[in-house]
């Protein structure tokens, strides 16, 4: 699944933003994170991903394995939701 945001926060707090919404979404979906350049990396049980960073935009890339890809609906909300409430 992708997931694309604009912005006005510029990089520095549009990564400090994007370590919030994986901090969030850690306990839900059993998340580690760690930067690779202008991409926070997510791995989890089932999930993988990453949050790419740019000036104007966050844009998050999740690939669910196959069980969490029957719930795929809910935690998409799950993440829309997390975002919407950082980027506000």
């Amino acid at each position: 699944m992708r997931i694309r945001r604009r912005h006005n926060l510029g990089m520095e707090e549009a990564r400090n933003r994007a370590d919030r919404i994986a901090a969030d979404l850690g306990p839900q979906l059993s998340l580690r994170s760690n930067w690779q350049g202008d991409n926070l990396m997510v791995t989890g049980k089932g999930v993988s991903g990453h949050l790419r960073v740019a000036e104007d935009e966050i844009e998050i890339y999740v690939k669910l394995g196959f069980a969490l890809k029957l719930m795929e609906g809910p935690i998409r909300s799950v993440i829309e939701r997390a975002i919407d409430e950082e980027l506000a």
